[in-house]
């Protein structure tokens, strides 16, 4: 009984741990893309998505990230995973139809950058 108590507790204790250092990742990462770090933001956001494979905001951002480096087939594959995950999302729905139209959205918008859903929030989202 003892051994059962002390797993759960420490169980509970590193998850409330590992949390904050996600978002301190995530937020992290996100400030390299924006200094046009791609393969530096792929490389971490792709480390972090193994940890939590169901993450909109992650996929999302590495769909970003693989449009960026021109690996299009990727970026195609992983914003509609986001989208399965997260139809509701604006900001991946936005980012998936500026993906799929991008000279529509030259006229509108020539120097606006993909937006990152969640900037700083919990990847988990």
């Amino acid at each position: 009984m003892k051994t059962i108590t002390l797993v759960i507790i420490l169980s509970v204790l590193v998850s409330a741990c590992t949390t904050p250092t996600l978002r301190r990742e995530m937020r992290f990462t996100n400030r390299l893309a924006d200094e046009g770090l791609w393969e530096e933001a792929r490389y971490r956001w792709e480390k972090q998505l193994r940890k939590n494979p169901d993450s909109p905001a992650l996929l999302n951002n590495l769909a970003v990230a693989m449009e960026q480096l021109g690996r299009r087939d990727q970026a195609e594959e992983l914003y509609k995973r986001a989208l399965k995950l997260a139809p509701g999302n604006p900001q991946i729905k936005r980012n998936f139809e500026r993906f799929m139209n991008p000279d529509s959205d030259r006229k509108e918008k020539a120097d606006e950058k993909p937006k990152h859903p969640q900037r700083g929030d919990r990847p988990d989202r």
